[in-house]
């Protein structure tokens, strides 16, 4: 058994929709797409299937139904600039961004659980849960 793992620097790569400044009061707000790569510390995935169970009272154990739908939370721990953090959070404003799956490479809609900043060193933890449509 071969022991594959992500080769340093771990790179999160996002993309989405911020909001741009109002040009005046008739024209509405824009919106234009940025992309971040943030170099992470740590990027951890945790997967879950979505199980129903059912105790039926007066029989035999319980019924256990796979409703088949799995949700993926990336935690991520990273060091970043001030200007990074504020891009972060024009993504995290700015509508529904995508990463790139550090783990197998394709395209995830993702949605912001929290984040967590520290000024006085720039750490960056965060939770990024993805949206299965």
């Amino acid at each position: 058994m071969s022991e594959e793992r992500l080769v340093r620097p771990l790179l999160l790569e996002m993309k989405g929709p911020v909001k741009g400044e109002e040009t005046d009061e008739i024209m509405p707000v824009s919106t234009i797409m940025e992309e971040l790569s943030i170099n992470c510390n740590e990027i951890s995935i945790h997967i879950e299937r979505r199980i129903q169970r059912t105790v039926i009272r007066g029989g035999e154990g319980d019924d256990l139904l796979d409703e088949g739908a799995e949700s993926a939370v990336y935690d991520i721990e990273a060091e970043v600039s001030l200007s990074e953090y504020k891009s972060l959070m024009g993504l995290f404003r700015g509508g529904q961004p995508t990463i790139m799956d550090p783990f197998d490479s394709h395209e995830v809609k993702v949605a912001f659980k929290s984040v967590e900043y520290r000024a006085s060193d720039g750490s960056l933890r965060m939770q990024l849960m993805e949206d299965v449509d």
